[in-house]
């Protein structure tokens, strides 16, 4: 394939779906820009490096490389090469009557227009991909393999920031121009999500689009246990039963192995890659599933594309636990991104804002940013904004580089208005990704403002569009900072709201909602909401036990004793009947010394407050540990023996 046909192609082209005029209509925006320009839309090192641009990155505004192109005619040009066929002019015969006054000096400039002249970041691309030859490389050999049924595993790793997402778009595209179906799972950066999140969102993502009778073959008798996490399943496969399989490590491992199962049969068609993002937030449950699946598919079509930070993990951390398994698989790679060279940020400058000779510019960033590729991106952009991307006559640059990436991101963000700030300090209360509806809740600011400030973002690229009215922060990175300004006081207050708002969002449905309520009334317990706290958290561990959740389960139980803990008195049996939860679930997630520990307390705390009942589940609770692990000692027969008694005396409750 040639690079100036790839130049040409639309997004839809490229990835073969809807294909029609607009098609032609896109492929005219390209050769319109480089006749206006001198160059093309899209500069890459090979095809899929074009193609992933064309399919996720917007152009440079061709003012950048030609001042003197005409407003109207620029922003016919943009609009021509929309990634969406609906966003370009629908017919030829539009095209032609704008054309013919492009060059009128009198013709009324779009809104479009306007909001690039006051935002020069619209001027700079985002998604050119530079200085990862190698990677790449690695990543495509593995996709070649997975065509010939050997199955594997990659695990891109790096700081935040280093390129993991990206890399992984390059590997994406060259899957899909390859025939390749792709699900994405993206763990939730904030706590609420609910277990098994990433591969609910893989699971979702396929069952919606697929026939009735082919998705029932694809399951077989799995279907019932991936109901269990995957609501829709119920509607889509007719006949569904609840599993009646009553022992915990039988029913996660059924659950395993038929969306193992399930996968293997979508991946024997057409070759499957699943991109699980951001796995240092996945919960235990997850990793768990990933694990399972790692091992099962070494002699198939299915390539488990996976990034995480390796700065985020301590050895107690979930996913190192998880690491350690996979990367013990013959089929497993662990790939380290680095930053990038000096070479790599002069081309990256080249690409982007097509300065020539930016040798000195280049180092100046290199020595600040590390090459880290979001640093590097943040930093020429508000160069731009701040208009110090230009050389003097003597080919020197005055530059103020700012020292770190959150101050970088702090005064991209001072040149927001006001309210667009507001509104995403709210948003990043809420989570990685956010509804305006929710943001209208807990703002004073009518809907119609709200949408004006994410219009605002978006131009910026601070955030990106999903669907309708939720967007997702462009980088965690980014809600992280604006999350870390808040004031204690303010995060608890905007908590509250928060929970408040999914209270009148869910209705009578809570369950719906059930994590985000635990953790957003949890943070706001100091607030006087000690009372929902407990519940929530109560409620969602229990849940969590139903999906076969139990670290999940463990983590919500837990969270319900820490809000107790705010208001002690007179909690005794609620705290009491808590510990004998936690201790049940750890029990269930193999935890074995935390339950000891756990129904040890339970039985401690049962017995200050004379509850006879109560200190026999405790003793019941610790005999199971205790047999499970294949002895018994003193402690527990002294145990069960006072539990007895207890009961004797004070007879049933």
């Amino acid at each position: 394939m040639m690079l100036g046909t790839v130049a040409y192609m639309s997004p839809e082209q490229a990835t073969g779906i809807q294909v029609d005029a607009r098609s032609d209509l896109y492929s005219l925006g390209a050769m319109l820009y480089e006749a206006a320009t001198g160059r093309p839309p899209f500069a890459g090192d090979d095809a899929v490096a074009i193609i992933s641009q064309q399919i996720n990155t917007a152009p440079v505004a061709p003012s950048w490389h030609n001042p003197e192109i005409p407003q109207p005619l620029e922003a016919l040009i943009l609009q021509l090469l929309s990634k969406s066929p609906d966003e370009r002019p629908q017919t030829a015969g539009e095209v032609r009557e704008r054309l013919k006054h492009a060059t009128e000096k009198t013709s009324i400039v779009t809104e479009r227009v306007l909001q690039e002249e006051r935002n020069p970041l619209e001027r700079l691309a985002s998604g050119v991909f530079v200085g990862r030859e190698a990677e790449t490389a690695e990543l495509r050999t593995m996709f070649d393999g997975v065509r010939r049924s050997k199955g594997g595993i990659a695990l891109l790793v790096g700081e935040p920031g280093i390129g993991k997402t990206r890399t992984s778009e390059e590997l994406i595209t060259y899957a899909r121009l390859n025939g390749a179906q792709v699900l994405v799972g993206r763990c939730y950066e904030g706590e609420g999500a609910p277990a098994y999140w990433p591969w609910i969102q893989v699971i979702r993502s396929y069952v919606h689009e697929r026939p009735q009778e082919l998705l029932a073959s694809e399951m077989g008798s799995g279907a019932q246990q991936i109901a269990q996490i995957v609501s829709e399943v119920k509607q889509l496969v007719p006949g569904v039963e609840t599993p009646t399989t009553t022992d915990p490590d039988a029913a996660r491992f059924q659950l395993f192995d038929s969306v193992t199962t399930f996968l293997r049969n979508v991946a024997s068609s057409r070759p499957l890659v699943i991109f699980l993002d951001d796995l240092h937030w996945a919960d235990k449950p997850s990793l768990l599933m990933l694990e399972f699946l790692s091992r099962q598919i070494s002699d198939s079509k299915i390539l488990v594309l996976a990034t995480y930070r390796d700065v985020e993990l301590g050895r107690q951390h979930p996913l190192s636990l998880t690491l350690a398994a996979i990367i013990r698989e013959p089929n497993a790679r662990r790939i380290l991104l680095r930053g990038l060279s000096e070479s790599d940020i002069a081309r990256y400058i080249r690409l982007t804002a097509g300065i020539e000779h930016p040798q000195q510019l280049s180092k100046a960033i290199f020595t600040e940013t590390e090459g880290n590729p979001f640093f590097v991106s943040e930093t020429v952009k508000l160069l731009a904004t701040e208009k110090q991307l230009e050389a003097d006559p003597r080919g020197s640059w005055s530059l103020t580089i700012p020292q770190g990436v959150k101050e970088v991101i702090g005064r991209r963000l001072d040149q927001l208005s006001d309210g667009c700030n507001e509104a995403l300090t709210i948003a990043s209360a809420i989570g990685r990704e956010f509804d305006v509806a929710m943001i209208e809740m807990l703002s004073t600011h009518p809907a119609e403002e709200l949408l004006e400030a994410m219009d605002e973002a978006v131009s910026a690229r601070v955030i990106a569009p999903i669907s309708g009215t939720r967007y997702r922060f462009a980088h965690a990175l980014i809600r992280e900072t604006l999350y870390e300004e808040l004031s204690t006081a303010k995060r608890l207050r905007l908590h509250k709201a928060a929970a408040q708002a999914l209270e009148s969002l869910s209705g009578e449905d809570p369950e719906r909602y059930l994590s985000e309520l635990a953790y957003h009334f949890f943070e706001a317990a100091a607030l006087g909401e000690v009372t929902k706290a407990v519940d929530y958290s109560r409620r969602a561990g229990e849940k969590a036990m139903r999906l076969l959740a139990f670290e999940e389960a463990a983590v919500q139980f837990d969270r319900a004793l820490q809000a107790l803990d705010v208001n002690e008195s007179g909690q005794e049996v609620a705290r009491v009947g808590l510990l004998l939860a936690l201790g049940r679930a750890q029990t269930s997630a193999g935890e074995t010394l935390a339950a000891r520990k756990t129904f040890q307390e339970a039985a401690d705390h049962a017995r200050s407050s004379n509850l006879s009942e109560h200190l026999a589940l405790a003793a019941l609770g610790a005999g199971d540990v205790w047999t499970e692990a294949g002895f018994v000692n003193q402690d527990l027969i002294d145990l069960l023996e006072e539990a007895a008694a207890a009961s004797v005396e004070h007879g049933p409750h």
